[in-house]
Protein backbone atom coordinates (compact mmCIF):
# COMPACT_ATOMS: atom_id res chain seq x y z
CA UNK A 1 0.00 0.00 0.00
CA UNK A 2 1.29 3.44 -0.92
CA UNK A 3 2.20 5.48 2.15
CA UNK A 4 2.39 8.86 0.45
CA UNK A 5 2.39 11.83 2.82
CA UNK A 6 0.17 13.83 0.49
CA UNK A 7 -2.97 12.98 -1.42
CA UNK A 8 -1.46 11.04 -4.29
CA UNK A 9 -4.65 10.14 -6.17
CA UNK A 10 -7.87 11.90 -7.10
CA UNK A 11 -10.92 9.62 -7.41
CA UNK A 12 -13.25 10.36 -10.32
CA UNK A 13 -16.05 8.58 -12.15
CA UNK A 14 -14.45 9.46 -15.47
CA UNK A 15 -11.13 8.58 -17.05
CA UNK A 16 -8.71 11.25 -18.25
CA UNK A 17 -5.98 10.95 -20.87
CA UNK A 18 -4.56 14.31 -19.76
CA UNK A 19 -1.03 14.20 -18.36
CA UNK A 20 0.60 17.31 -16.98
CA UNK A 21 0.31 20.06 -14.38
CA UNK A 22 -3.11 21.22 -13.16
CA UNK A 23 -4.22 23.68 -10.50
CA UNK A 24 -5.69 22.41 -7.23
CA UNK A 25 -9.01 24.10 -6.45
CA UNK A 26 -10.64 23.49 -3.07
CA UNK A 27 -14.35 23.67 -3.57
CA UNK A 28 -16.94 23.40 -0.85
CA UNK A 29 -18.24 19.84 -0.92
CA UNK A 30 -18.78 16.76 1.21
CA UNK A 31 -15.68 15.16 -0.37
CA UNK A 32 -13.53 18.03 0.88
CA UNK A 33 -14.71 17.59 4.45
CA UNK A 34 -14.29 13.79 4.22
CA UNK A 35 -10.61 14.31 3.35
CA UNK A 36 -10.21 16.69 6.29
CA UNK A 37 -11.78 14.11 8.62
CA UNK A 38 -9.28 11.50 7.36
CA UNK A 39 -6.41 13.92 8.01
CA UNK A 40 -7.63 14.85 11.48
CA UNK A 41 -8.11 11.20 12.48
CA UNK A 42 -4.47 10.44 11.58
CA UNK A 43 -2.59 13.78 11.37
CA UNK A 44 0.94 12.36 11.66
CA UNK A 45 0.44 10.46 8.39
CA UNK A 46 -0.54 13.52 6.33
CA UNK A 47 1.67 16.47 7.36
CA UNK A 48 2.28 17.79 3.82
CA UNK A 49 -1.39 17.63 2.88
CA UNK A 50 -2.33 19.52 6.04
CA UNK A 51 0.10 22.29 5.10
CA UNK A 52 -2.26 23.27 2.27
CA UNK A 53 -4.30 24.94 4.99
CA UNK A 54 -3.24 27.63 7.45
CA UNK A 55 -4.82 25.62 10.25
CA UNK A 56 -6.33 22.27 9.24
CA UNK A 57 -8.49 22.08 12.35
CA UNK A 58 -10.10 25.50 12.47
CA UNK A 59 -9.90 27.28 9.09
CA UNK A 60 -10.03 25.67 5.66
CA UNK A 61 -9.35 27.45 2.38
CA UNK A 62 -12.41 26.67 0.29
CA UNK A 63 -13.32 28.37 -2.96
CA UNK A 64 -9.60 28.93 -3.64
CA UNK A 65 -6.74 27.63 -5.76
CA UNK A 66 -4.27 26.13 -3.28
CA UNK A 67 -1.46 25.01 -5.56
CA UNK A 68 -0.78 22.68 -8.44
CA UNK A 69 0.05 19.04 -9.08
CA UNK A 70 0.96 16.82 -12.02
CA UNK A 71 -1.43 14.13 -13.29
CA UNK A 72 0.93 11.29 -14.25
CA UNK A 73 -1.45 8.38 -14.80
CA UNK A 74 -5.07 7.23 -14.63
CA UNK A 75 -5.78 3.73 -13.30
CA UNK A 76 -8.34 1.65 -11.43
CA UNK A 77 -7.61 0.39 -7.88
CA UNK A 78 -4.27 2.13 -7.28
CA UNK A 79 -2.61 0.99 -3.99
CA UNK A 80 -2.86 4.46 -2.37
CA UNK A 81 -4.70 4.83 0.93
CA UNK A 82 -6.73 7.62 -0.74
CA UNK A 83 -8.27 5.28 -3.34
CA UNK A 84 -11.94 4.41 -3.49
CA UNK A 85 -11.71 0.77 -4.58
CA UNK A 86 -14.19 -0.57 -7.11
CA UNK A 87 -14.97 -3.49 -9.35
CA UNK A 88 -15.34 -2.09 -12.87
CA UNK A 89 -18.59 -2.84 -14.69
CA UNK A 90 -18.13 -3.97 -18.28
CA UNK A 91 -20.46 -3.70 -21.26
CA UNK A 92 -22.01 -7.14 -21.64
CA UNK A 93 -19.82 -9.43 -23.74
CA UNK A 94 -16.99 -6.89 -24.14
CA UNK A 95 -13.93 -5.58 -22.33
CA UNK A 96 -15.29 -1.99 -22.47
CA UNK A 97 -15.67 -0.44 -19.01
CA UNK A 98 -19.00 1.36 -18.57
CA UNK A 99 -18.67 2.24 -14.88
CA UNK A 100 -15.67 2.53 -12.56
CA UNK A 101 -13.89 4.76 -10.08
CA UNK A 102 -10.79 6.06 -11.84
CA UNK A 103 -7.76 7.05 -9.78
CA UNK A 104 -5.86 9.96 -11.27
CA UNK A 105 -2.30 9.43 -10.05
CA UNK A 106 -0.73 12.66 -8.76
CA UNK A 107 2.90 13.73 -8.31
CA UNK A 108 5.06 16.78 -7.56
CA UNK A 109 2.60 18.96 -5.62
CA UNK A 110 3.30 22.65 -5.21
CA UNK A 111 1.64 24.68 -2.44
CA UNK A 112 1.04 28.35 -3.19
CA UNK A 113 2.17 30.69 -0.41
CA UNK A 114 -1.17 32.49 -0.63
CA UNK A 115 -4.38 30.75 -1.81
CA UNK A 116 -6.06 32.43 -4.78
CA UNK A 117 -9.82 33.07 -4.55
CA UNK A 118 -11.58 31.43 -7.51
CA UNK A 119 -15.04 30.15 -8.25
CA UNK A 120 -14.82 26.53 -9.29
CA UNK A 121 -16.53 24.71 -12.15
CA UNK A 122 -17.16 21.09 -13.04
CA UNK A 123 -14.53 19.13 -14.98
CA UNK A 124 -11.35 20.84 -16.21
CA UNK A 125 -11.58 24.60 -16.62
CA UNK A 126 -9.27 27.45 -17.55
CA UNK A 127 -8.26 29.91 -14.85
CA UNK A 128 -7.90 33.40 -16.35
CA UNK A 129 -6.28 35.19 -13.38
CA UNK A 130 -2.73 35.76 -12.23
CA UNK A 131 -0.72 32.83 -10.89
CA UNK A 132 2.45 32.74 -8.79
CA UNK A 133 5.74 32.38 -10.68
CA UNK A 134 6.40 29.04 -8.99
CA UNK A 135 4.27 26.94 -11.37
Amino acid sequence: VSQSRYKDVENRTWRTKFRGRVLIHAGVSDDFYRHVAKIESNPEQFPLYRKLWEDGRTFLHTGRILGSVEIVDCVINHPSIWVEKCEPIYKYGTDKIVQATYNWVLANPIKFAKPIPAKGKLSFWEYEGELPEII
